[in-house]
């Protein structure tokens, strides 16, 4: 009868630890959030949560931020570079932005 409930009592404990994880631990990375700089610019990233920092990319830098819930930031410079098309919602990456059409007299 101990055995018994010493074994339910551990079922238990592992199914709670594992059935309450707020993130996926397989290694596909499903709760990375990817940034990539493709532009000609340094681009700052910052975000509008507290879950994660902000940081300065590179012109070819990449970063990977594991086990991020909240996607939300913002960039700057926002007049020189934009998001590229080929961004998702998890993997963002920073292109050139298109010349402005200022007219030249």
């Amino acid at each position: 009868m101990r055995t018994l409930f010493g074994s339910i009592l551990l079922a238990i404990l592992v199914l709670g630890f594992t059935s309450c994880e707020p993130f996926s631990s397989s290694s596909t990375g499903s709760d990375d959030l990817k940034f990539e700089n493709a532009s000609s610019h340094t681009v700052q990233v910052i975000p509008l949560t507290t879950e994660w920092s902000g940081f300065s990319l590179a012109p070819g830098e990449k970063r990977i931020l594991h086990n991020i819930r909240d996607v939300d930031f913002y960039f700057e410079p926002t007049a020189t570079v934009q998001e590229g098309s080929a961004s998702l919602a998890r993997s963002i990456i920073f292109v050139d932005a298109p010349p402005s059409a200022t007219p030249t007299s």
